[in-house]
């Protein structure tokens, strides 16, 4: 929102939105305070919708360890590349996890919990040790 000199004369605010493409407007202030909440609330719903559309486009399965490790490993070394996501991985906290995530600089970001999209209860093995491990966690690297 922007306001002037001149358009308080006219009572008028200019009104531009970032979450969606065009230009700003002019407005009355009485239709601006009108229509904030309304606006608002536009708003967030649309950066919420954004931000689980990039989640979900960058969030991946991986069940193995050279898949893993290819997908966190920058194919330039020396000017390394934005790249990854999210991995969910089944893991058991073990020194060999701690090893091979400190050498690719990842960390575990969280363990889904029951009820979440990616909560996953399915056995499986840990990509790291191969122990039996019950549960996933979203792995990531720190930009």
């Amino acid at each position: 929102m922007e306001v002037g000199p001149r358009d308080v004369k006219e009572g008028n605010v200019f009104v531009g939105r970032r979450d969606v493409t065009g230009k700003g407007q002019p407005m009355g202030c009485k239709q601006f305070v009108a229509t904030l909440a309304d606006t608002l609330d536009e708003i967030q719903g649309n950066l919420f919708q954004r931000a689980l559309s990039l989640r979900e486009e960058s969030t991946r399965r991986i069940d193995d360890l050279a898949e893993f490790e290819a997908f966190f490993t920058p194919s330039d070394k020396e000017k390394p590349e934005i790249h990854g996501g999210l991995a969910l991985c089944h893991f058991v906290d073990c020194e060999e996890m701690e090893a091979i995530l400190k050498k690719l600089k990842v960390t575990v970001r969280c363990v889904p919990i029951d009820g979440d999209i990616h909560s996953s209860d399915e056995p499986g093995k840990c990509l790291f040790s191969g122990q039996d491990s019950k549960q996933r966690g979203v792995f990531a690297k720190a930009y």
